[in-house]
């Protein structure tokens, strides 16, 4: 398990350093590393999965230029956020957790798009009540990423949501708090006409589940121990 005190630690260098903070890399490899294991044990039973989802959000676009890599984080990051959504142990802490998840959305759009494609072609008989050749094939004769866009904003709208409070959201900082009221007043997320077949909330659901399989899953890239090179 990752030492509390680890975590916290390293969201405080970040937010005083940024992603390039010397101090804050070494902690978040430390703490990407410390779950790079099958079964991952220490993202999975974690106590503190809101604080472990913080430090992979903020670490994530370190490797934006690795595909894999990038993935992994946004994948551990995604699943830390959920369990706090699904256990809901502290309002407040879900409440952030889910603001947490709408900018993870905002910030990492062409990585979340990949990974909601394999959702969607995996859950593709849920979703959309057909098999994946035909969905492939309505896919076609349709814009680039529509069917990504339309899930990726249902998951969005379910955080915005499930973050509508009037309590102060004391983990979040001014500025993340600012960026979220920006992106719930400019619409972005609104879905009138879904392609899907399910509630927002079913979508919710089953991807929380497919991210789930996903982290529990030994895919080279997710047991790889990241070493920074200075």
């Amino acid at each position: 398990m990752v030492d509390p005190k680890i975590l916290v630690s390293a969201i405080q260098d970040f937010e005083r350093g940024g992603i390039q903070s010397d101090d804050f890399l070494k902690k978040a490899h430390l703490v990407y590393n410390a779950c790079a294991t099958f079964p991952p044990t220490c993202l999975v039973e974690s106590e503190h999965p809101y604080l472990l989802g913080c430090v992979f959000a903020y670490f994530a676009k370190y490797y934006s230029n690795n595909i894999d890599y990038y993935t992994s984080i946004i994948e551990n990051a995604l699943f830390c956020f959920c369990r706090v959504m699904k256990e809901n142990l502290s309002e407040s802490e879900s409440q952030c957790a889910s603001i947490r998840m709408l900018l993870l959305i905002e910030d990492n759009e062409w990585v979340m798009k990949g990974i909601v494609h394999k959702f969607c072609e995996q859950r593709c008989q849920e979703l959309y009540g057909q098999p994946l050749v035909f969905h492939r094939m309505l896919a076609q004769s349709m814009d680039a990423w529509a069917f990504e866009m339309d899930v990726l904003k249902l998951l969005a709208f379910y955080c915005i949501e499930r973050s509508s409070s009037k309590a102060k959201h004391s983990f979040i900082s001014s500025s993340d708090t600012s960026r979220y009221m920006k992106i719930v007043k400019s619409g972005k997320y609104g879905v009138e006409w879904p392609l899907v077949q399910v509630s927002m909330e079913q979508v919710y659901e089953m991807f929380s589940e497919f991210v789930r399989e996903s982290v529990n899953t030994p895919f080279e890239r997710r047991i790889a121990q990241l070493y920074r090179i200075l």
